[in-house]
């Protein structure tokens, strides 16, 4: 005999109501995708939703948040190279590309949503800090990594890429460890 809702702990619910709330905007986007149908896919009152969430934002921004928690747990698993993790992390990333212009779009309207986007944008900073640590001198390490989160989040924001955003990081990367024209100028009137 199934347990009674009641009987259900409050963690339970809310993991299977984000599990429920996922599919639904991964299937539909956001703007698609009514509180109504995520609570009737879940098996609840439309109203009762509004127990967990505030608002479909926070819906939202609890469902990215959840996804986001299992990536850097299971990445934070690898060993070696920090470029691994970093384009591990851009796989992911890149599975869920129909959220991102949802991020985009809600997170200057949505606090909840916002905080999300720029977790995001911590972690993939911190990873690409540690990418680019061996390949770009110390004052340029910064802006370095702000350099290949920014395109990351240009190459998310094209719904039909010519190119994987994997292959523009990759390039940018390469770029870094690359010396310009003008350093290998320097370098031959050195010699």
């Amino acid at each position: 005999m199934p347990r009674n809702r009641q009987e259900v702990p409050r963690e339970e619910r809310i993991d299977a109501l984000l599990a429920v709330a996922e599919q639904q905007f991964l299937a539909r986007g956001f703007a698609a995708t009514s509180i109504a149908e995520i609570a009737r896919a879940a098996g609840i009152e439309p109203g009762s939703v509004y127990w967990y969430f505030r608002s479909k934002d926070h819906a939202f921004a609890a469902v990215l948040n959840r996804l986001l928690d299992g990536e850097v747990d299971r990445i934070d698993t690898f060993t070696g190279d920090p470029a691994a993790k970093l384009f591990a992390a851009l796989d992911s990333v890149e599975r869920r590309r129909s959220l991102h212009p949802c991020v985009a779009e809600r997170a200057p309207h949505s606090a909840a949503v916002m905080e999300y986007h720029e977790r995001l944008h911590a972690w993939l900073h911190d990873l690409a800090l540690a990418t680019v640590t061996d390949r770009v001198a110390e004052p340029d390490r910064e802006i370095a990594a702000d350099a290949v989160v920014a395109t990351i989040e240009g190459g998310l924001a094209n719904p039909a890429p010519a190119r994987p955003t994997s292959s523009l990081v990759r390039y940018l990367l390469a770029a870094f460890t690359t010396p310009q024209p003008q350093e290998r100028a320097q370098a031959t009137v050195s010699s």
